[in-house]
C-alpha cells in the first residue's frame, strides 16, 4: 500500500494554499480591470453628454444674438424713418413760422425743448426691449397725427394767402391822404363841374405806388392826361388802374403780388402836384375805389 508522508501532505497544502491565493489575486486583479473598464466607459459617456450640452446651449446663445442683433437692426431702422420725419416736420414748422410772420426765437425748430428738473431718489432701470418698442410705437402715432394738423394747417395757410393775394384792397400807397374823392367835382383846371373817375391821393414825390391786389400787368405807358400809367388785371372782371407816375418799375405781362411797388409816385400828365390817380373797373364799369380802401 501505497503512503504519503507528512511531508508531501505539508507540501501538498502549501502549494494548495498558494494555488488559491494566486486564484484570489487574479479574481481580484479581473475584477478592478472591469470596474476601471466600466468607471471609463461611464466618465467618457459623462463628457460625451457635457460637451453635447454643451453645443447645445451656445447653438441656443448664437440664436438669441441672432435675434438680438435683428431687433436692434429693426428698432435702428424705425429710429431713422422717426428721426426723417422729425426733419421734415421741422422744416414745416419753419416754414410756417416765416409764413405767419411768428416770433423765431419763440418757435425755434432748431434748437432741443428745454427741459430739466432735480435728480430723482428712485431711479428705475433701464427700458426693456418691450418697453422700447412701446415708447418708439407711441411716439410714431404721435408723428403722425402732428403730420396730419401740420399739413392740414399749412394747406389752411397757403389758401389764405392765395385768398388774402387774389382779394384786391387796400390802399395804393404807404402814405397819402385823399385829396380829390370820387364823383363829381371841381375841375382842377377849368372850375368847371366834372366827373373824376377815380381818387386822387396826394403823397411825397418818389414814395411808393403799390398794387392792391395780385394779378397780371396789362399796361405800363404814358398815357396822356394820366402820365405814367399801369393797368392791372386781377381776374373775375376786376382791375385797378394807378396813374401820374415819376417812374414805372413794371411792364406789361409781368405778374404782380398784392403789396409789391409797381412805381414812384409823380406828376407826370394833367395834374397840379405828387399824387397817384387810383381807378377800379368791375367789368369795364368804374366802382368806388374808397370802398377797397
Amino acid at each position: 500500500m501505497f503512503s504519503i508522508g507528512p511531508r508531501v501532505v505539508a507540501a501538498a497544502a502549501l502549494i494548495g494554499a498558494f494555488a488559491l491565493g494566486g486564484a484570489g489575486y487574479a479574481g481580484h486583479q479581473l475584477a478592478v480591470s472591469q470596474t476601471d473598464a466600466r468607471g471609463n466607459q461611464s466618465d467618457r459617456e459623462l463628457v460625451v453628454r457635457w460637451e453635447k450640452r454643451l453645443q447645445e446651449k451656445q447653438q441656443e446663445l448664437a440664436a438669441l444674438e441672432e435675434r438680438a442683433s435683428s431687433e436692434i437692426d429693426a428698432l435702428t431702422l424705425r429710429l431713422g424713418q422717426l428721426q426723417a420725419r422729425v426733419l421734415r416736420l421741422d422744416a414745416l414748422g419753419q416754414r410756417m413760422v416765416a409764413a405767419a410772420d411768428a416770433g423765431a426765437e419763440e418757435f425755434d425748430f432748431e434748437s432741443v425743448p428745454a427741459m430739466g428738473g432735480p435728480e430723482s431718489d428712485n431711479l428705475a432701470e433701464s427700458y426693456s426691449l418691450l418697453e422700447l418698442e412701446n415708447q418708439i410705437a407711441s411716439l410714431d402715432g404721435r408723428l403722425r397725427s402732428r403730420e396730419k394738423q401740420l399739413n392740414l394747417l399749412e394747406r389752411l395757410m397757403a389758401n389764405e394767402e392765395i385768398e388774402s393775394q387774389r382779394q384786391v384792397d387796400g390802399r395804393p400807397v404807404t402814405w397819402g391822404w385823399v385829396s380829390s374823392p370820387y364823383g363829381y367835382r371841381t375841375d382842377p383846371f377849368t372850375g368847371r363841374k366834372a366827373w373824376h373817375a377815380g381818387v386822387d391821393i396826394a403823397a411825397k414825390e418818389g414814395g411808393d405806388v403799390i398794387s392792391v391786389g395780385a394779378g397780371v400787368v396789362t399796361a405800363a405807358e404814358d398815357r396822356g392826361g394820366y402820365g405814367y400809367f399801369v393797368e392791372i388785371d386781377h381776374g373775375d372782371g376786376m382791375q385797378t388802374r394807378y396813374a401820374h407816375a415819376k417812374k414805372l418799375l413794371v411792364e406789361p405781362g409781368e405778374v404782380v403780388e398784392k403789396g409789391q411797388t409797381i412805381a414812384l409816385i409823380g406828376q407826370t400828365g394833367r395834374s397840379t402836384g405828387p399824387h397817384v390817380h387810383f381807378e377800379v373797373l368791375k367789368n369795364g364799369t368804374r366802382q368806388n375805389p374808397e370802398d377797397l380802401m
